[in-house]
């Protein structure tokens, strides 16, 4: 038998369902912590008399604690489980994302924002990882873009507690919701390890306890003997070097194009005319067009393939972009602002599908960590790129640059990645 037989077996459609659940909770509560900014920055600018540049640099700690998580849970998790570092890490992003708001200087509130993005940054590969190994080929790609269909609700729950609380209130408590982390961190507990950690580490007692199953290392096909040792430098061997390349470079472009929209999305809209009122509404609004984007893609990366799909969300988003740039009416602003949104995020559920299927399980949480640090760093800068357009007052070519990037990252992606859809992965 090889991998993927064992978890058809192993593993119930329901179990798989309820751990996408659990894990698209978790993967919301990520959203809303960076997403919060979109709507907190402006004030916390106010009340603390801040240059939009020191402000730039409050958004951008958050990624640079992403960056530190991520670059370190995927070698974490390949050594000591998906499970343990998942529920670990969204401990520390919840509780610290909740102290945010208890913040009384600006470099308190760094501090806890580099730390709190420390815990969900690393989140996102680990549970991206640990969700994977528990799905069967025939629904793999289409749960794994659900999960990152929960981004788009994180998106709009931290929207509606902004515009019902945060608004009336203070931008203080959109943080305290935060701490909603811990209910998927509790539930997880009570899930078992990875059926594909568990075989590929040969720990076959513990698996069969969890499992009901009664299983060695001579039941497996030859695809388990071939384990390497866990080590970055896996991703650069012949065999993935083109792949990681072109995924790194896949990632780069999803986070800096996204970020580099909607960190300072209110300030993008008030460059064209909207006024400050209105800003709110259709920052909402283009948050909600994030969902039918990911549902989108998760019809069409089973249907027509991930190559085709990533291949049309990037040029999708790239021209979406550049007509959003060039709009200058209050209706065309939204309109296509809400189709650049639909294209970039479903190019988001597309790649966190296809990355854990380009790898083996023995790094594959290195890889997703290591694209995640990618995202991050990625994230670290787009909030200067656009805060330097918005203070040169021409904000329309920096979105030609950001629309440039995805018309070449979704070429280069079509031509060098190969198509995952239907494959057994190990």
């Amino acid at each position: 038998m090889n991998l993927e037989k064992i978890i058809e077996n192993s593993v119930t459609k329901r179990k798989a369902r309820t751990l996408l659940i659990f894990s698209s909770f978790a993967w919301s509560m990520v959203a809303a912590s960076v997403l919060i900014l979109s709507f907190t920055l402006g004030s916390i600018m106010q009340e603390w008399n801040l240059t939009k540049t020191f402000t730039s640099s409050l958004a951008s700690s958050t990624f640079l604690g992403m960056f530190l998580g991520a670059i370190s849970s995927g070698l974490i998790s390949d050594y000591f489980g998906r499970k343990t570092t998942s529920i670990v890490l969204l401990i520390i992003g919840s509780i610290f994302g909740f102290l945010s708001g208890f913040s009384t200087t600006p470099a308190m509130f760094m501090i806890f924002r580099v730390i709190s993005g420390f815990g969900f940054g690393g989140l996102m590969p680990a549970i991206n990882t640990y969700l994977t190994e528990f799905l069967h080929i025939s629904f793999r790609g289409k749960y794994l873009v659900f999960l990152e269909t929960s981004w788009a609700f994180g998106s709009i729950f931290i929207a509606i507690i902004h515009l019902l609380i945060g608004r009336n209130f203070s931008w203080r408590s959109d943080y305290y919701f935060l701490i909603l982390g811990l209910i998927p961190a509790v539930v997880l507990c009570f899930f078992p390890e990875s059926p594909k950690y568990l075989i590929t580490k040969h720990k076959f007692e513990k698996f069969n306890k969890l499992y009901k199953t009664n299983l060695s290392a001579k039941d497996f096909d030859n695809s388990l003997k071939n384990v390497k040792s866990i080590t970055f430098f896996n991703l650069f061997v012949p065999k993935f070097r083109k792949i990681s390349i072109n995924i790194f470079l896949l990632w780069f472009t999803m986070s800096f194009g996204y970020y580099g929209i909607f960190v300072w999305i209110k300030d993008i809209l008030l460059n064209k005319g909207v006024d400050v009122v209105t800003t709110d509404f259709y920052t909402f609004f283009m948050l909600v067009a994030q969902l039918p984007g990911f549902l989108l893609s998760a019809y069409l990366i089973e249907k027509i393939g991930r190559r085709k799909s990533i291949l049309l969300f990037t040029l999708g988003t790239a021209f979406s972009m550049v007509f959003f740039a060039l709009s200058a009416n209050n209706i065309l602003v939204l309109i296509l602002g809400l189709i650049v949104s639909v294209f970039c995020l479903g190019a988001w559920g597309i790649t966190y599908a296809y990355t854990p299927e380009l790898f083996p399980t023995q790094f594959r949480g290195t890889a997703n960590g290591t694209s995640g640090a990618v995202t991050r760093f990625a994230g670290f800068l787009a909030p200067f790129y656009t805060s330097f357009f918005i203070s040169k007052d021409n904000m329309m070519l920096g979105l030609f640059g950001i629309s440039i990037l995805f018309l070449i990252t979704g070429l280069f992606n079509y031509k060098f990645l190969p198509e995952t859809k239907s494959k057994d992965i190990y």
